[in-house]
């Protein structure tokens, strides 16, 4: 955190992952969320659920999904 060419900030919180990644950004005024994806398809996806599509459709700003390769 230390070598990053700006200000950055750590925070552990507990609870879902989705709210919690929204919760946060909303606090912060993000301007970019940039979240992974395990790149789940059928119904595994359905089953599990996917945190990175539901930061996508509740997120207050513009989301950057990376998936694996």
């Amino acid at each position: 955190q230390e070598q990053l060419p700006l200000n950055s900030e750590l925070e552990l919180v507990n609870g879902d992952p989705a709210e919690e990644i929204i919760r946060l950004a909303n606090i912060y005024k993000s301007d970019l969320i940039v979240i992974g994806s395990r790149g789940l398809t059928g119904m595994t996806k359905i089953v599990q659920g996917s945190v990175s599509s539901q930061v996508v459709e509740e997120s207050p700003c513009s989301v950057l999904v990376v998936k694996p390769m």
